[in-house]
C-alpha cells in the first residue's frame, strides 16, 4: 500500500483544489494537492514539501481530518487528509493543469479522482 497525503487548504470559506496534468495518471481529474510520503518522512513534512514543490506555497498543516483507502488498477493507496492554511507564497502551477478556490457546495461540480471524493465527505466547515 502507498501512503499519500492531501491538503485541504482553506481561505475563509474557500478550498483550494487542483487539476492533474493531462499527461498524468488520472488525467485532468481534480484533487486536493499533496503526494506520496517518502521513507522516514512524516505526513505533515510530506505535505509541506509537496505543496512547496507543486504550488510554490508555504503551508501550515493544522489537523488530520481522516484517511481513506482506495484501490486503483495500479495499486492501493491510503490517502491521509489534513486541513492547512497558506503562510506565504503565490500559487505557481509546477505540475498541475489548473487550480481553483471553491466553496464546499461547488466541489460536487468537479470531476474528482476517486480517492479524493471520499475526502470531500470529511470536510467540516
Amino acid at each position: 500500500m502507498i501512503f499519500v497525503t492531501a491538503a485541504v487548504i482553506t481561505n475563509k470559506d474557500k478550498i483550494l483544489i487542483t487539476q492533474r496534468a493531462k499527461a498524468d495518471k488520472l488525467s485532468l481529474k481534480w484533487e486536493f494537492p499533496g503526494g506520496k510520503i517518502e521513507e522516514g518522512e512524516t505526513p505533515e513534512a510530506c505535505l509541506k514539501r509537496e505543496i512547496m514543490e507543486e504550488l510554490n506555497l508555504n503551508i501550515d498543516v493544522l489537523k488530520c481530518m481522516g484517511s481513506t483507502v482506495y484501490k486503483y488498477k495500479t495499486g492501493e493507496i491510503n490517502l491521509i487528509a489534513y486541513k492547512a492554511i497558506i503562510m506565504s507564497g503565490e500559487i505557481k502551477l509546477n505540475v498541475h493543469n489548473a487550480a481553483r478556490w471553491v466553496t464546499v457546495d461547488e466541489l460536487k461540480g468537479y470531476d474528482f479522482a476517486p480517492a479524493d471524493i471520499e475526502i470531500i465527505k470529511l470536510i467540516d466547515f
